[in-house]
């Protein structure tokens, strides 16, 4: 019984390649925004000089930046995906 269960879980996908891109899609943008939101929100908790939040709001960008890049290069890699034969 068991044998027979993971060769069908491995064998079949549940969903399809644009659908998985999109959801990770989302996932990234919204994950982005959260991160954004949430590490002003600390900045504006923090005593910090001039220097120090210049560096802690261009350090705070670059997380959700390089999010919401891979959101943006995940439905070019999920339409480069060669099916397999």
């Amino acid at each position: 019984m068991k044998d027979t269960t993971i060769g069908l879980l491995v064998g079949e996908r549940i969903t399809g390649d644009s659908f998985d891109a999109k959801l990770a899609q989302l996932g990234c943008f919204v994950a982005g925004v959260l991160v954004l939101a949430v590490s002003f929100w600390k900045l504006t908790r923090l005593d910090l000089s001039e220097p120090q939040l210049l560096f802690g709001v261009l350090l705070s960008l670059c997380a959700p930046l390089l999010l919401i890049v891979v959101g943006l290069l995940l439905p070019v890699a999920a339409a480069q995906r060669k099916p397999k034969a």
